[in-house]
């Protein structure tokens, strides 16, 4: 059997969304950039990838997600081309994720307490 599987470490766009299909089925969904330095004369890029998704444990995790939030996200790849408004071809790369670990600093973790206070 092969399988493809992409792992990423960045960080969260977004607040963590839980959606539902129109079929009914509830799901998870944020974004994660992952910058990765090239050196000095290329400089930094960064990657965006969309995440969703369908199982309890990513479902539960992804109620937790702030933006700013470090991630790991475990999961199926899958790339995308579609056409832009302006008629001009681009690409998106998403993944189905079986895995999400969110991890918040200590500063951060002590502006949510004041903030719920």
């Amino acid at each position: 059997m092969n399988q493809q599987v992409l792992h990423v470490l960045g960080r969260a766009t977004q607040d963590g969304q839980l959606l539902e299909s129109k079929a009914g089925k509830e799901y998870s969904k944020f974004s994660v950039a992952v910058n990765e330095f090239r050196g000095e004369e290329i400089g930094e890029s960064t990657t965006f990838i969309d995440v969703v998704g369908f199982n309890k444990q990513t479902k539960a995790a992804t109620q937790k997600i702030k933006s700013g939030d470090i991630i790991w996200a475990s999961g199926r790849p899958e790339a995308q081309a579609y056409m832009s408004k302006d008629g001009e071809l681009k690409a998106k790369l998403s993944m189905q994720a079986q895995y999400i670990y969110a991890y918040t600093t200590p500063d951060k973790q002590s502006e949510k307490e004041t903030e719920e206070n």
